[in-house]
């Protein structure tokens, strides 16, 4: 069957990438045919049209902390902003255990580039040891790292952060300790505003997700003493905060005190930051405000259209098209994937959305949700 195949030229960009590589045939036709077949043995082989693939790793040593140069306690309901540059760790730990923590982080020589949640959910919900974690567009870059945690230890960063609004909603409450008016009074210490809070990238806080979207909030399982290690690869402003929830069991209703320490930079974390840096910080489209059409930040708060704006967007990629003979079973196996309703409307279609959906999920490659993995551990 002969079809006129409607691309463009990022598309056969990716065509020609994996022509060049020799993986599926000698041709873009054969590449085409071939990606069909194998998205198809992917399907049946459990996989699912969905799928993307592994996100990989960065294996390496786990590196030897410098001496502790900062060691905070951080009351019930309080929370502390630190600088913590890189190459330093930051401990966070538990002082009675059972407790939910909040966290927010900013550059600390630019207060607009942050530790952005959801960037990180951007390609999944990576937790747990060899987690990068990363700021949010424009600039979108490794910020820190989990370098080792205790047992025990959740992660949910799928939120926003509890506040002043919900209690007072949903129990009457007026100024009941909260998230929201916690981290806005740390991070006053450094002329930053309730509006500079973001969204809370949240540890120790074991939450399940419902079909439905509704959250589940189980109780706290961390022990006293139980840790987690943050590595920072720029320079930060770090602010753990203790959640003031004492209505759900995300601190077993009665929040206590945390621990924070910053351990110095040390030769292996400080090869650790390049490490990270010269892979994942160095790419052309993080953008920083030298990069920007507008550099001023506002000062009013109003906002007014600006008279000599000119628009600049990026342009549609240029259309093409390839002439394409199917083989008998490719078509066949379009036919079969066209009923799931998957595959939008048509074999032209189909056909596209198969390579695309096979690069996807076995080309090898980068993702925000590549982690690290410590020999040994």
């Amino acid at each position: 069957m002969k079809m006129k195949l409607s691309v463009n030229t990022n598309h056969l960009a990716l065509i020609d990438r994996v022509l060049e590589s020799g993986r599926l045939g000698k041709s873009r036709e054969q590449v085409l045919n071939s990606a069909v077949i194998e998205h198809a043995r992917f399907i049946l082989a459990g996989g699912a049209s969905f799928d993307r693939g592994s996100p990989g790793v960065i294996e390496t040593d786990m590196p030897v902390y410098g001496p502790v140069r900062e060691d905070v306690l951080i009351p019930a309901v309080t929370g502390k902003a630190i600088p913590v540059h890189a190459g330093e760790v930051l401990r966070i730990s538990q002082v009675k255990g059972g407790t939910c923590v909040d966290y927010n982080a900013y550059n600390l020589h630019d207060y607009k580039e942050w530790l952005d949640c959801g960037f990180n959910r951007v390609r999944g919900i990576p937790v747990g040891r060899g987690t990068i974690i990363w700021t949010g567009s424009p600039r979108a870059r490794p910020m820190q790292a989990i370098l080792d945690h205790s047992e025990n230890f959740h992660q949910y960063y799928q939120g926003h952060r509890c506040n002043g609004v919900m209690q007072e909603m949903e129990y009457g409450f007026v100024d009941h300790p909260n998230c929201q008016d916690t981290f806005a009074e740390a991070i006053r210490e450094y002329g930053l505003t309730p509006d500079d809070v973001h969204d809370s990238y949240n540890l120790w806080m074991h939450t399940t997700v419902t079909p439905e979207g509704r959250r589940e909030l189980h109780w706290n399982r961390a022990k006293a003493n139980d840790h987690v290690d943050l590595l920072a690869l720029i320079d930060t402003l770090s602010v753990p905060v203790v959640c003031g929830a004492d209505t759900s069991p995300v601190s077993n209703f009665a929040p206590g005190a945390i621990r924070a320490q910053v351990f110095a930079a040390s030769p292996s974390t400080r090869g650790l930051v390049d490490l990270v840096q010269n892979r994942f910080g160095r790419l052309r489209s993080q953008k920083t405000p030298k990069d920007f059409r507008t550099q001023q930040i506002l000062a009013a708060r109003e906002l007014k259209r600006q008279p000599d704006y000119v628009p600049q967007y990026l342009p549609m990629p240029p259309e093409a098209s390839l002439e394409v003979t199917l083989t008998p079973e490719a078509g066949r196996l379009l036919e079969t994937l066209l009923v799931t309703g998957n595959y939008l409307d048509t074999k032209e279609q189909a056909l596209l959305h198969c390579f695309l959906r096979w690069y996807n999920a076995t080309w090898p490659r980068d993702h925000v949700t590549t982690k690290l993995a410590f020999r040994g551990k």
